[in-house]
């Protein structure tokens, strides 16, 4: 299952542009205020009265916004809220960094071997105004 997933994850990372990595970084947020949302209108059904209003509370949450207008009042409650607000603030950072390295990359990748074909060149035509001497 390991090497499923490592060549899942090769392939993301070989197919990586830029529109790609928002997608990838929006998605996760999304599934993040999805669950988050769903799961608290569940455990706490009293404060969260309406599916909008906890995935408004997820949003604000995730982002790290926090306005304060509705919070958990249960452990339940607040364990999710907990783990929401860790995940907002390690996952998603953490995500971004690594696609921007991962972007990084591919341009030096790009670059060294435009500048090693160039380097090529360079070296054939001295060959040849060796040659011609």
């Amino acid at each position: 299952m390991s090497t499923r997933l490592e060549t899942r994850i090769t392939l993301w990372t070989e197919r990586l542009t830029f529109v790609r990595a928002i997608g990838t970084v929006v998605g996760i947020a999304i599934a993040l205020v999805l669950i988050a949302g769903g799961l608290m209108r569940v455990v706490e059904g009293e404060t969260f009265t309406s599916l909008g209003l906890s995935y408004w509370w997820a949003i604000e949450t995730v982002t790290t916004v926090g306005y304060g207008d509705v919070v958990p009042n249960t452990v339940s409650g607040r364990l999710v809220a907990s783990l929401l607000m860790l995940t907002g603030i390690a996952l998603i950072p953490t995500l971004t960094s690594v696609i921007v390295s991962t972007l990084l990359a591919k341009r030096r990748d790009e670059d060294q071997e435009r500048l090693e074909a160039m380097l090529i060149r360079v070296e054939e035509r001295l060959e040849d105004l060796e040659q011609k001497e």
